[in-house]
């Protein structure tokens, strides 16, 4: 099933792109992120609403706070630098530099978190890295 949702998560994506793209034609890239995350808050708010989520507030401890205030930060950085970048460069030049994160959480995942991975995903990882710069600099 994770595969099923990967693949959806990469068409959204690309959507998402194009749309950002569109979207900030005319208007300053912070205001356009901010006015994003205020829409997909009302979304998640709705997601916790329907499925019930909300029950588990209670349970939340400190360690799991933390990383979510954690990733809250990086992930306003990821947006505000992705809206940056898409308000000034093309699309696919930006969206393969920023794919470039996959090589990043390969590496930090196996430092880290010791995942392994084989020889062939190394050299799967060596191809992004290479495609991406191709895509990107020519």
């Amino acid at each position: 099933m994770w595969i099923i949702f990967s693949f959806l998560s990469s068409v959204f994506a690309a959507l998402m792109a194009i749309f950002t793209k569109i979207g900030l034609k005319s208007i300053n890239p912070i205001l356009g992120l901010s006015l994003r995350t205020f829409i997909v808050s009302i979304f998640c708010i709705v997601s916790i609403i329907i499925n019930k989520s909300y029950k588990e507030i209670p349970k939340l401890n400190n360690v799991s706070l933390l990383w979510i205030f954690l990733t809250s930060i990086v992930t306003f950085l990821t947006w505000l630098f992705y809206y940056l970048a898409l308000s000034k460069g093309e699309v696919h030049k930006t969206l393969a530099i920023d794919k470039l994160s996959i090589v990043l959480t390969v590496i930090i995942s196996v430092i880290f978190l010791h995942e392994k991975i084989s020889i062939y995903g190394i050299i799967g990882i060596l191809f992004l890295v290479i495609g991406g710069l191709m895509v990107a600099l020519f």
